[in-house]
C-alpha cells in the first residue's frame, strides 16, 4: 500500500467512527462546557491538535478529521469538480472570530474553570443522547450539500472556523522555519502536466506553486496527494527546511 491508500483507509475509519468520536471533538460540547465553567474533552482535544500543528502541519485536517473524511469520500464516489467561489473563504474567518472570541469570553466570565473531560458524556461511552445524534446527522447532511454546492472540501475551504486556527499556526511555523511536515519541490524537473493540481483535495494551484517555488500555502493539509500524483517526483514531503 502507498501513502494515499493508507490515508484513504484512515479517512474511512475516521468516518465510520464518527458516531462514537464526534462528541469528544464537538465545538458545541466545548462551548457548552465553558458556559458551565467546565473544561470538556473537546477543548482539551482542540488545544492538543493546535499544538501538534507546529510539528505535523495540518495532518488532522488531511488524515483524521471526520468531516474532512466525509467530504473526500463523497468526492471519490461522485467525482466533485474543483470550484472556487471568490471571497466566500472570508466567511470562515468571521466564524473563527466568533468561535474563538466566544470561547475566550465564556472562559473569562466563568469565574474559574473545572476540568471534567466527561462533561455531558455520561460514562464516556455511547449511546449518546438523542439530541446528539440529531445534531450529528444534520451536520453530516449539511456537509454533503455543501460539497455538492461548493466543490471539493467545500466546508474546509469556506466554512470551517477551526481551519483558521490551523492556518494561523501554519503561517507562524512556516515563517519561523520550525522543523515540521511541509511540501518541497524541484521545479527544474516539472513537466507541467498539472496532475498535482488535479489531485489536490483542497483545490490548490499546486503546479503554479511549484513553478513559483512557493510550496508553503496555509490551506495545504499535507495529505501528500500531489506528491503521489507526480510521476517525476518533483514534489515531496519533508521535515527539515532547505537552508
Amino acid at each position: 500500500m502507498n501513502r494515499q491508500q493508507y490515508r484513504a483507509a484512515i479517512l474511512v475509519l475516521s468516518f465510520l467512527l464518527m458516531s462514537v468520536t464526534f462528541v469528544y471533538i464537538s465545538p458545541l460540547v466545548m462551548m457548552t462546557g465553558l458556559l458551565n465553567g467546565v473544561i470538556a474533552a473537546a477543548l482539551i482535544f482542540w488545544i492538543a491538535a493546535f499544538i501538534l500543528t507546529f510539528i505535523l502541519g495540518r495532518v488532522f485536517c488531511g488524515y483524521l478529521c471526520p468531516m474532512g473524511a466525509e467530504q473526500e469520500l463523497i468526492d471519490r464516489a461522485i467525482k466533485i469538480d474543483h470550484r472556487v467561489v471568490p471571497h466566500l473563504r472570508y466567511l470562515k474567518y468571521l466564524l473563527a472570530v466568533l468561535w474563538v472570541g466566544g470561547a475566550i469570553f465564556l472562559a473569562a466570565g466563568s469565574g474559574g474553570l473545572v476540568l471534567n473531560p466527561l462533561f455531558s458524556l455520561g460514562n464516556g461511552l455511547p449511546p449518546w443522547q438523542a439530541g446528539a445524534y440529531i445534531f450529528l446527522y444534520g451536520m453530516s447532511l449539511g456537509v454533503f450539500v455543501l460539497v455538492l454546492i461548493l466543490g471539493r472540501r467545500g466546508m474546509c475551504r469556506y466554512l470551517c472556523p477551526m481551519s483558521v486556527v490551523f492556518i494561523t499556526i501554519t503561517k507562524i511555523k512556516d515563517r519561523l522555519k520550525i522543523p515540521s511536515l511541509h511540501l518541497e519541490a524541484q521545479p527544474d524537473t516539472c513537466i507541467r502536466c498539472k496532475k498535482c493540481t488535479a489531485s489536490c483535495p483542497m483545490s490548490l494551484p499546486v503546479q503554479e506553486m511549484v513553478g513559483a517555488q512557493t510550496m508553503q500555502n496555509p490551506e495545504c493539509i499535507v495529505c501528500g496527494s500531489c506528491a503521489e500524483a507526480c510521476q517525476k517526483q518533483v514534489i515531496r514531503l519533508a521535515w527539515l527546511w532547505k537552508t
